[in-house]
């Protein structure tokens, strides 16, 4: 746990990684948070390991494949690409809500969320990202570069999921 000691529009506050954490597990969208600030040399900048929940995307209810093989038609790369995006797509909308839940509650404008993907499974069932929380002003390229790092990190083997 990591625990910052930031100035919001009302004063000095003391915001703790477990707090973030907490409230990203309230979230049901998302299946499996950990607090891996600790891993990274960043001031004022937590990170997350997160899972989506299963269900998110589960592409067993449309069955594709099958329909698509009754078809006639093969599954390209597009599909996937689109499949891919609408992932994207829906977790940046999760970042803007989380990101505007964060700036209200620790009255803190200059929050910036972000994450990356990555790794998700053939099936399409099983998402993993890290999820950045800033609270310092920082270029969104930046917090872009440092979720890229972290994400590579975690797919080597740093994470939880692969150990």
């Amino acid at each position: 746990m990591i625990d910052l000691k930031i100035e919001n529009r009302k004063g000095k506050i003391h915001v703790k990684s477990s707090e973030i954490k907490d409230i990203l597990e309230l979230r049901p969208d998302f299946e499996y948070v950990q607090d891996i600030s600790n891993t990274i040399n960043q001031e004022n900048i937590l990170v997350f390991d997160c899972q989506l929940t299963g269900n998110s995307f589960d592409m067993n209810d449309l069955d594709i494949e099958e329909i698509l093989e009754e078809l006639g038609e093969e599954i390209d790369e597009s599909y996937f690409s689109v499949l891919f995006e609408d992932v994207r797509a829906y977790l940046k909308d999760a970042t803007d809500e989380i990101e505007a839940d964060l700036q209200d509650n620790y009255l803190f404008d200059n929050l910036r969320c972000y994450f990356d993907i990555y790794n998700i499974n053939q099936e399409f069932t099983d998402f993993k990202f890290v999820f950045l929380v800033s609270f310092k002003d920082i270029k969104i390229s930046s917090l872009a570069n440092l979720a890229k790092i972290v994400s590579k990190r975690q797919l080597i083997g740093a994470s939880k999921f692969y150990s």
